[in-house]
């Protein structure tokens, strides 16, 4: 037997493939930003995306049951997400295409290398925050996405989301200085 779920703007009776329809049209468009901020990648966020749908549909019985569509449907994309990272190490087409338009842009070549050399130093500390750090992070900073959004996608209050963002820019800024401050010491040295 269907669960009989009732419509908000209208208190009518709606069905429960109406009701998952609603809720998926209604947050579609986080669904594909916290996938996106994961995976850097448009087409491998649509996937995710699609599998979250699979997923949502699958257990769409439990629609009526849910306090939050939004944290619910948010969980099951940052999880599929997850899921699909890529291992570190690995080089994308993106990645090397980057590369070549550096190179047709006409930036030198010691700007180039400084600025890769940052990014990827960057990204290493990045990388080697704690999960509870570097996962907020990565929501807030990537898309951008809002406080209330991370939160519903990690599960974990918009205050929490916050002060983890607090703390891992702290300790990104303190590697890098200390990193970069050691390197600035080390070409001193050697003139």
């Amino acid at each position: 037997m269907a669960a009989v779920v009732i419509n908000p703007a209208t208190s009518l009776p709606m069905s429960e493939s109406a009701a998952w329809e609603q809720a998926v049209w209604v947050h579609a468009r986080l669904l594909y930003r916290i996938a996106f901020a994961a995976l850097r990648h448009h087409q491998d966020a649509e996937d995710a995306v699609q599998e979250t749908l699979q997923r949502a549909w699958k257990y769409r019985h439990r629609l009526a049951q849910v306090d939050d569509t939004a944290a619910w449907l948010a969980r099951i994309a940052w999880r599929v997400a997850k899921a699909r990272r890529p291992r570190p190490g690995l080089i994308s087409v993106e990645q090397l295409n980057a590369v070549s338009e550096l190179r047709a842009s006409g930036v030198g070549a010691d700007e180039m290398a400084a600025s890769r050399e940052l990014r990827g130093l960057t990204e290493h500390y990045i990388q080697c925050l704690p999960a509870k750090l570097r996962q907020p992070l990565v929501l807030s900073t990537v898309q951008e996405l809002s406080a209330r959004e991370v939160g519903l996608a990690l599960g974990i209050p918009e205050a929490t989301v916050r002060t983890r963002c607090l703390r891992a820019r702290r300790l990104l800024r303190e590697k890098l200085d200390a990193a970069l401050g050691a390197r600035k010491e080390g070409s001193h040295g050697s003139r």
